[in-house]
């Protein structure tokens, strides 16, 4: 088939990878006169690092990637939240944290390397599935006709084909972000968390080495309807309340200057079912979250991979999109349902949910069938509350998941 992939981030690459290499003709439309990475760094879990061996594209990340094994959310005074460690599956258990450059420019060339073609500067206005074919309309002034449309313009896009229905809802906290030195002795191996109540939340996950520097993506939350006041205060200010809420980590913002802090937003979203006639939403465009549980790009990995087993020759298109989203709707229903359930207890202004929170937190660490639910809802592997996914290929790192 002839293929559009709108967006040029993660999922859109990933699929233009897969479906290339499956023989299909593939043009990636990107908005940007130069298509770059947008965003902070991301934690990918198992069944991401898998797909990534799959595309040739994990070996170009492992040398420079942090290597994570261990979630450590604690409140400010130290006392332990949740302690999770991925080894408690299989000794080679790991997540990768990632600067978001890094991954981007792996997937770029896995897709360019498979056949597939980056049209920059195209930004498209609308998209509509009509007699048979996805009309693609771009620039405000002509029209692209392929047999398939794929949106994958992350979580804020509001592309799709007419009639879909599309949930998407602005989340009232998102978090300021920003790229850290971290000092020597400091844990590489481990995603840190300290909360005060459920206003405050500070996290740092390692990213791996920049120019043989250790490196860390920094988050900090923050009321999306305070942050023209955040940026009127002196940063100093700012400074100090990260010092308060945790010292360490004050110290890593200490030399930062305001252009080195942006500010992101997250959206519930949720598509059912995200296609309709010879279009389909993948990634954030059709099952967008916020950040608390790290699965955006995992799962927007996992959506392309599928996309591309489904779409068979022998099968008509309609049925192919049906076939994947069966595969897909049980696992991106329990995350994005996860995600709006954990959100409002770590990020709110209800004190009552921080109680609640550090109580069910206790369930986690001391009841084995509780922690072991908790530790495959971290590294991805859940499709229900009850029920959890086999790993895409059988090999040393994932066999211990099952």
């Amino acid at each position: 088939m002839k293929i559009g992939v709108i967006g040029c981030g993660l999922a859109g690459m990933a699929a233009a990878a897969f479906l290339s290499r499956s023989g299909h003709d593939v043009d990636i439309l990107e908005r940007a006169p130069e298509p770059r990475p947008i965003g902070a760094g991301l934690l990918l879990q198992p069944p991401g690092i898998e797909i990534l061996r799959e595309l040739g594209a994990h070996s170009h990340l492992t040398a420079t990637a942090g290597r994570i094994t261990r979630l450590d959310s604690r409140m400010s005074a130290g006392v332990r939240l949740i302690d999770l460690d991925y080894t408690a599956l299989h000794p080679d258990a790991h997540g990768l944290g990632l600067m978001r450059p890094s991954i981007w420019s792996a997937l770029l060339a896995s897709a360019l390397s498979a056949g597939a073609r980056v049209r920059a500067d195209h930004t498209v206005d609308a998209v509509h599935s009509e007699a048979g074919r996805a009309i693609v309309h771009v620039n405000g002034q002509g029209a692209l006709h392929y047999d398939l449309a794929i949106v994958a313009a992350g979580t804020h896009s509001a592309l799709g084909p007419n009639g879909l229905r599309r949930v998407s809802q602005l989340y009232p906290w998102g978090c300021l972000w920003m790229t850290v030195e971290l000092p020597s002795g400091w844990p590489l191996h481990v995603l840190q968390q300290r909360c005060v109540g459920t206003r405050v939340m500070v996290g740092i996950l390692p990213t791996g080495t920049v120019n043989g520097r250790n490196v860390a993506a920094l988050y900090w939350s923050v009321r999306n309807d305070l942050i023209d006041s955040w940026r009127e205060r002196p940063l100093s200010a700012w400074r100090h309340e990260v010092a308060a809420a945790w010292p360490e980590a004050g110290d890593l913002v200490a030399p930062l200057a305001r252009e080195d802090i942006q500010h992101a937003i997250y959206r519930d979203v949720w598509a059912d079912p995200p296609y309709r006639g010879n279009i389909v939403s993948i990634g954030d465009a059709a099952h967008g979250t916020s950040p608390q549980l790290g699965q955006g790009a995992t799962l927007a990995l996992r959506d392309a991979a599928a996309l591309a087993e489904c779409l068979l020759p022998e099968r008509a298109l309609e049925i192919s999109l049906q076939h994947y989203w069966r595969r897909r709707r049980r696992q991106t229903a329990y995350y994005r349902l996860a995600s709006r359930a954990l959100t409002p207890v770590f990020q709110s202004d209800s004190p009552f949910l921080g109680m609640l929170r550090d109580g069910l937190a206790r369930s986690v660490n001391w009841l084995p069938f509780v922690r072991r639910q908790a530790l495959m809802t971290l590294i991805g592997a859940k499709t229900g509350i009850w029920t959890c996914d086999a790993p895409r290929r059988e090999n040393r790192d994932q066999t211990a998941l099952r």
